[in-house]
């Protein structure tokens, strides 16, 4: 029985944020695509280390406003809050970023994620037919 697309990006999120690498990887479909800024990664293993951060320095935690779910998809409305790592916790917050993350699912499972800067460009292609 498929999950429920909301708790299914819910689980991603919460995975990324507690850097639990086997739990984020088992809310993935075994060909996702990760579209991130630094170029598309292929796969789970790909998506693995794409998600795997090094301790200490800037670190970012994720924080869901809303979630929205049609069909196989799932539009997240994040806040993106950046942080200085002290000594393995989380220190004086140095910003934030309101953003939105658009899933796609397959069978339960994330098939594709994209991450928007303008939430209003993410609404639109969440409401519309086609992908950016």
């Amino acid at each position: 029985m498929a999950r429920d697309g909301t708790a299914v990006a819910k689980a991603f999120i919460d995975a990324f944020n507690a850097r639990d690498l086997d739990a984020f990887v088992a809310t993935l479909d075994p060909g996702v695509e990760i579209h991130g800024n630094r170029g598309l990664r292929r796969g789970a293993e790909e998506a693995r280390a794409w998600a795997t951060r090094a301790p200490g320095g800037v670190q970012q935690t994720i924080e869901v406003s809303e979630l929205h779910a049609e069909g196989d998809r799932v539009l997240a409305l994040i806040v993106r809050r950046w942080h200085w790592d002290e000594e393995g916790h989380y220190g004086e917050e140095i910003g934030a970023d309101a953003m939105a993350w658009l899933f796609e699912l397959r069978d339960g499972k994330v098939a594709s994620w994209r991450p928007f800067a303008d939430r209003e460009a993410a609404l639109a292609v969440f409401g519309g037919d086609e992908m950016a």
